[in-house]
C-alpha cells in the first residue's frame, strides 16, 4: 500500500489530502483545491480511482469531492450526519458506520466516527494508518463545536488504536504528517489530559492561536 500526500492551498487554507493506492486501485481522502496536481498523479501513475472518502463536510475538505466523483464515476463515502450538510444528493453516496469495515480497491477501510470538530466527523483506519481530517492533528485537535464529544473521541482513539498507528491529519501546524500515535501521546497535550473538565477548559480557553495558523512547509 502506498500513500501520496498532496499539499494544496487556497486563500487562507493549507490542506493535506491523501491518495491511498494499492495494485493499481486508489482511494482519495478529502481532495481539495488543486485538481490538476491530483489528477496528474493519478494519470501518470495509472491509478484507477475507486472512491472518495470524506472526513467531514467543511468546504476545504469537500472542495473537489464531487469533481472527482463525477469524472471517474465513483462513489463518495461519508457519515450520514455530514451528508446532511453536503450538497451531493445526486451523486453515488455511501454512508459509513462506526467500526463497520468496508473494502475498497482491495483495501480494508475502517470508519471511526469521531464527533467533536463536527457532529459526524469520521477518521478512516487503513492498514494502521489513521486519516483523521480535522479531528486530531499531530500538534493538537480541531476546533470544536462540542468539546465534550471531542474529549470522548480522543479518549476512544487512545484506547482503540495501537501506539504504532500512523496519523495523517488534514492540516499541519508545524509537524509533518505520518507521526505515530505514540508520538502524539508524548507530544500532543490533548492526548495527555485525562480529566474531561480539564480537556474542555483547555480547549475553550481564551486567546488561543488562530485555527488558520497553518505551517505546512511543503507548500
Amino acid at each position: 500500500m502506498n500513500i501520496e500526500t498532496f499539499y494544496t492551498s487556497y486563500f487562507i487554507f493549507e490542506n493535506q489530502c491523501y491518495l491511498i493506492y494499492n495494485n493499481g486501485g486508489g482511494i482519495l481522502i478529502d481532495p481539495s483545491w488543486n485538481f490538476e496536481l491530483i489528477n496528474y498523479f493519478l494519470s501518470s501513475n495509472s491509478v484507477n480511482l475507486k472512491a472518495v472518502l470524506i472526513t467531514h463536510s467543511h468546504i476545504d475538505h469537500i472542495n473537489l469531492a464531487k469533481t472527482f466523483a463525477i469524472k471517474y464515476n465513483i462513489p463518495i463515502f461519508i457519515s450520514r450526519i455530514e451528508w446532511e450538510n453536503f450538497d451531493a444528493k445526486t451523486l453515488n453516496v455511501n454512508f459509513v458506520d462506526h467500526l463497520s469495515e468496508i473494502q475498497i480497491a482491495g483495501l480494508n477501510v475502517l470508519p471511526i466516527i469521531t464527533p467533536g470538530h463536527t457532529m459526524g466527523s469520521t477518521c478512516y483506519l487503513i492498514n494502521q494508518n489513521l486519516f483523521s481530517g480535522d479531528t486530531i492533528f499531530i500538534e493538537g485537535v480541531g476546533a470544536c463545536i462540542n468539546p465534550d464529544k471531542m474529549y470522548d473521541s480522543v479518549q476512544f482513539l487512545k484506547k482503540y488504536l495501537p501506539p504504532d498507528t500512523l496519523i495523517w491529519p488534514g492540516h499541519s501546524f508545524g509537524q509533518s504528517p505520518g507521526k505515530s500515535l505514540d508520538f502524539l501521546l508524548k507530544n500532543n497535550i490533548y492526548f495527555q489530559i485525562e480529566k474531561r473538565q480539564h480537556f474542555v477548559d483547555f480547549r475553550t480557553r481564551k486567546n488561543q492561536p488562530s485555527h488558520f495558523n497553518f505551517k505546512n512547509r511543503s507548500l
